[in-house]
C-alpha cells in the first residue's frame, strides 16, 4: 500500500534548516572497502545483521548498469520535484553503493512512497561521507548535510511551531558529521514537538560505517509518546547554506529496518 505522507511533508521540513557561509576546499577521496561499526541510540541486546525474519531492506549495492534513475525508481525512489537538474545534484552508482554528488547549493529530496507502514524497532544504515558540506554543524546552527536518512512516523500531523508553516507527522532524521555530537537529539527551527535530527556518526571522509540505531527507544525518549508505525523513508541533501559553493558527496549501501 502506498503512502503519500513523506511527499506531503518535505516542503515543510525544507523550512526547518538555516545556516551561514564559511567557504574552504576540501580534497575529495575514494570509498574505502573496510566498513566500521558503530552502535548508536543505546541499542539493546539483538541479533546477527543476516537472518532478521521481519525487516524492510534496500539494497543500494545491487546496481548493474542503465539509467541510474530507472534504477532508483525500481526501489520506489524518485526526486520530490521529479526534474531534477543534474548541474545540482549528481547520482551515480556502482556495484558498491549510490553516490550522491552536491555541485552546489542544493536542497534536494529522493521520496520513496512505496514503503508499507510497519512497525519496525530498528534501523541499520551502511553509509559515509566522500566529502562534508563546509562548516556545516547543528552545534553552530549550520544545519547541512551531505546526506540525511528521514525515518516518518503514523500519519497524525503535530503542531510546526508556526502559523506559516503547515503541521507534519512525527520524524527522525539521521545523518553523519564531521564533528558534531552522536546521539544528540537536535531540533531544526520549527517542528519542536515532532522532529528530531540526530548525528550516528562522525567518519573521516571515505570511510564506510555501518550505523544500527534503537528508533523505538529514540522516539519514545525524544516525544515521551506512544511510537506509531515508520509509515516513509526520503534520503535528503542539503548544502544550501554551507561555504566551498554548496559541494558535498555522500554514499550509502544500504539501509535496513528490522523488527525486535
Amino acid at each position: 500500500m502506498k503512502n503519500s505522507i513523506v511527499a506531503s511533508v518535505l516542503v515543510v521540513i525544507m523550512l526547518a534548516f538555516i545556516g551561514n557561509v564559511f567557504p574552504e576546499e576540501r580534497e575529495q577521496t575514494g570509498i574505502l572497502d573496510l566498513p566500521r561499526f558503530t552502535n548508536n541510540y543505546r541499542m539493546g541486546k539483538q541479533g546477527g545483521d543476516g537472518g532478521h525474519q521481519d525487516n524492510f531492506l534496500i539494497d543500494f549495492s545491487d546496481y548493474s548498469g542503465g539509467s541510474v534513475h530507472g534504477w532508483l525508481e525500481s526501489k520506489g525512489f524518485y526526486f520530490e520535484d521529479r526534474t531534477q537538474d543534474n548541474r545540482v545534484i549528481e547520482l551515480s552508482a556502482d556495484e558498491r553503493a549510490l553516490m550522491v554528488k552536491a555541485k552546489q547549493p542544493a536542497r534536494v529530496f529522493l521520496v520513496n512512497e512505496s514503503f508499507n507502514p510497519k512497525e519496525f524497532s530498528n534501523i541499520t544504515i551502511e553509509w559515509g561521507i566522500l566529502r562534508y558540506p563546509q562548516d556545516a554543524s547543528y552545534e553552530k546552527k549550520v544545519n547541512n548535510e551531505a546526506l540525511m536518512v528521514y525515518v516518518f512516523f503514523g500519519d497524525a500531523r503535530l503542531p510546526s511551531g508556526s502559523f506559516f508553516v503547515p503541521d507534519s507527522p512525527y520524524f527522525i532524521g539521521l545523518f553523519l558529521s564531521k564533528e558534531d555530537t552522536v546521539n544528540k537529539p537536535y531540533r531544526g527551527r520549527y517542528f519542536n514537538e515532532g522532529g528530531r535530527f540526530v548525528c550516528l556518526g562522525n567518519p573521516k571522509p571515505g570511510e564506510s560505517i555501518i550505523s544500527k540505531f534503537d528508533l523505538s527507544r529514540a522516539f519514545q525518549d525524544f516525544f515521551n509518546d506512544a511510537v506509531p508505525s515508520v509509515s516513509g523513508i526520503s534520503l535528503a541533501v542539503d548544502t544550501s547554506s554551507s561555504g566551498n559553493e554548496g559541494k558535498a558527496e555522500a554514499f550509502i549501501k544500504r539501509i535496513e529496518f528490522s523488527s525486535k
